[in-house]
């Protein structure tokens, strides 16, 4: 047992985990980082991110606690904490402002977390046509879904349309009845899944 655990182990850490990871994110264009449950980079793919600096690249691949403290700590170890099938995702938003990450996490074995990483409408956000006719949205709504994909805060959202943030958070609640989810969260998973 202490073989296959050692060989686990390095398996994640090799330079074939590190290749495939970089071939899974070209066809996807989502970076991939394994990470042992204490959060330390044991392998990724180089940085696919779109927009994304490499400070941010870092930043994301560590996933550390930052200035959101608890909360963002909290998210971490949730996201760290998944066993054999289970899946959790989770949005990230960015400590300086931009548009948020979208990290999806899954265990790769006892000792292992391979977390999915994607800027929600940089991979490939569908045309608004498509939100309508996916989800049975208005012109409006798909809009709205479209500029929250793209990093905008409901509150930038209602001055960019001339409404009050009332209004938008209105139409965004109705967005995610007719998605079918309750949060952010579930909405970029949703929408991202049918990026790909």
């Amino acid at each position: 047992m202490t073989t296959a655990h050692k060989t686990s182990s390095h398996s994640a850490t090799s330079p074939e985990v590190a290749s495939l990871l970089d071939c899974l994110t070209r066809l996807d264009g989502k970076a991939r980082v394994i990470v042992d449950r204490g959060g330390k980079v044991q392998a990724s793919s180089r940085n696919p991110l779109p927009q994304a600096s490499e400070a941010e690249w870092d930043r994301a691949r560590t996933l550390w606690p930052d200035g959101q403290g608890a909360a963002r700590a909290g998210t971490i170890a949730r996201l760290l904490a998944v066993r054999g099938d289970e899946t959790e995702i989770a949005v990230m938003e960015p400590p300086a402002g931009g548009p948020p990450l979208l990290v999806r996490a899954a265990a790769v074995d006892e000792e292992h977390v391979c977390l999915v990483l994607a800027i929600p409408g940089h991979n490939g956000l569908p045309r608004i046509a498509d939100l309508q006719k996916l989800f049975g949205l208005t012109d409006c709504e798909a809009r709205i879904v479209a500029d929250l994909m793209e990093g905008r805060a409901p509150q930038a959202i209602a001055k960019k349309r001339s409404n009050s943030i009332h209004t938008i958070r209105a139409h965004i609640r109705q967005c995610h009845q007719k998605i079918g989810v309750k949060t952010k969260e579930e909405m970029f998973s949703r929408i991202t899944s049918f990026c790909i």
